[in-house]
């Protein structure tokens, strides 16, 4: 899965960009966390009390970036749903993938690339991610897209916004990666 800050690149830059550049630092080092915790429950490694104690904190953080990138896909989401225009878009292009994550999601992704012009008449390239096939889908072809006028390059396809799901989803990851991070404090304690 794409983060979202990576598919609506960057129209601001600054501490938006600089703020969630770090949510993605500490996503990935929650997965370091889930990949210790893995290998720990599975009997693969042993650590010290020192080690459990490092990767109770790198889950910490996990949970905390997982946390503030499903808030922050939640606020684009209701914010364009509150505030979003409706516009006629060109497909620059579309990218099909068959996604098969062991023990997780299988299906197709689609990326889709747009053209607009915003109210303000300024050029937008933007883009989003689609759950399923293209379904007709083709370069050249117009769609119709809700986009956020604060931030033209958050976009969604009129009738959904991913995002909402997208959240719900890391929000219950968040608590989970708290957890795994009290079981390793418990048992560097314990």
């Amino acid at each position: 899965m794409v983060p979202w800050w990576v598919q609506e690149g960057g129209l601001r830059v600054g501490t938006v960009t600089s703020l969630r550049r770090v949510v993605g630092y500490a996503w990935v080092v929650g997965s370091l966390g889930v990949l210790a915790w893995a290998l720990v429950t599975a009997k693969v490694i042993v650590l010290s009390a020192g080690g459990l104690l490092v990767a109770a904190v790198v889950l910490v953080v996990g949970a905390a970036g997982v946390g503030a990138e499903a808030a922050f896909r939640l606020k684009a989401a209701v914010r364009l749903f509150k505030q979003g225009r409706i516009t006629d878009a060109t497909i620059v292009s579309l990218d099909e993938r068959l996604v098969s994550i062991p023990s997780g999601f299988n299906g197709w992704v689609t990326k889709v690339k747009v053209s607009f012009t915003d109210a303000s008449g300024h050029l937008i390239n933007a883009g989003y991610t689609d759950y399923g096939r293209a379904g007709g889908k083709r370069e050249g072809q117009t769609v119709q897209i809700s986009y956020d006028p604060g931030w033209p390059v958050s976009i969604a396809p009129v009738g959904g916004d991913f995002r909402v799901i997208e959240a719900f989803f890391l929000a219950l990851g968040s608590p989970v990666l708290a957890g795994m991070a009290v079981y390793f404090a418990l048992r560097a304690f314990g």
